[in-house]
């Protein structure tokens, strides 16, 4: 995939990482986490040792790796093998420095110290993105000139914390994870649905110009033109990919910019609808509402500020 075309997508997708632990694990120790709603991921700034998801193989790890933990899975940091001691980690959690807490194992020497975050875990949200998170990654680069001034950025953050340590390891932590994107949604092996559409020749022009040009007059006839399809091979290949239609793909993309600009910027609500494609304010608001539960208006005024989009509600168990 081309880095601007993925950059592009990122950009779409409003990635957050939220900073929200230091790990100290004693060397011989193990942490071991219960499952989290969320994904996870682990910084390793210092120190090595192995990572065991559920009942999985034991993987190992080395300073300057990044490790990505699915969502609801239980996973344990630390020593694999004749380990001195086990911790858990709510059971040794206390308060590290603007707003991050601490988990340590053994004595909290930080034999193998970590930064942790989460990331929402909004598949549907993520237009398919995040399901290439159904395994756990670890992927070293220790090799990476750029990501090592990172790391180190953030390993003198911890060591020192201050005001704005959260929000500055939250900076880096998206940086190294936007590095590994690119990494993995390039390499043949990795498969999601938006990575199936763009490995695809027919389909990739379609998705492409939705991630290009949202605010384009799309209609299931002319995406299956750009796509060299007829119209109902088209929508029928589509769903397949994205077990959706074309046009509810335009929807999901037009509402995930909106919600960015309502949270980002000042542009009254007319003027985003028609920026990203819309007829009229109302029609936008009636979409927008339909699919989170929120007016417009309402989501920037009490929910706008955050880096990511609403919830989308559950069309399929109606309240």
């Amino acid at each position: 995939m081309q880095t601007d075309l993925l950059d592009r997508l990122l950009v779409t997708l409003a990635v957050r990482v939220r900073s929200f632990s230091v790990c100290r694990i004693q060397q011989g120790w193990r942490l071991d986490f219960s499952p989290f709603d969320a994904i996870t991921i682990h910084y390793v700034l210092r120190g090595s040792g192995s990572l065991q998801v559920g009942d999985g193989p034991w993987q190992s790890f080395s300073p300057h790796s990044i490790i990505i933990i699915p969502s609801r899975q239980r996973h344990m940091l630390g020593e694999a093998d004749d380990f001195l001691g086990e911790a858990r980690a709510e059971d040794h959690c206390a308060l590290h420095a603007d707003g991050l807490v601490r988990f340590t194992a053994g004595d909290g020497s930080p034999d193998t110290l970590l930064v942790c975050g989460q990331i929402a875990d909004t598949h549907t949200g993520a237009l398919g993105l995040f399901e290439l998170f159904q395994g756990p990654i670890v992927e070293d680069f220790a090799a990476n000139a750029i990501l090592q001034g990172s790391f180190e950025l953030m390993l003198a953050e911890v060591a020192a914390p201050g005001v704005g340590t959260q929000a500055m390891t939250e900076v880096l932590m998206k940086q190294c994870l936007i590095l590994l994107l690119r990494q993995h949604l390039t390499a043949e092996t990795i498969s999601s649905p938006l990575m199936t559409a763009f490995r695809e020749p027919k389909l990739a022009p379609a998705v492409i110009a939705i991630l290009e040009t949202p605010g384009a007059a799309f209609t299931v006839e002319s995406l299956a033109t750009l796509s060299g399809m007829s119209r109902a091979a088209f929508a029928e290949r589509f769903s397949d990919v994205f077990h959706q239609g074309p046009m509810e793909f335009v929807q999901q993309v037009r509402l995930r910019i909106a919600a960015r600009l309502l949270g980002g910027t000042d542009l009254p609500v007319k003027v985003i609808a028609t920026t990203i494609g819309y007829a009229s304010r109302s029609a936008f608001s009636r979409a927008f509402e339909a699919m989170y539960a929120v007016a417009p208006s309402n989501y920037r005024r009490f929910g706008g500020q955050e880096e990511a989009e609403p919830e989308p509600v559950d069309q399929s168990n109606p309240a």
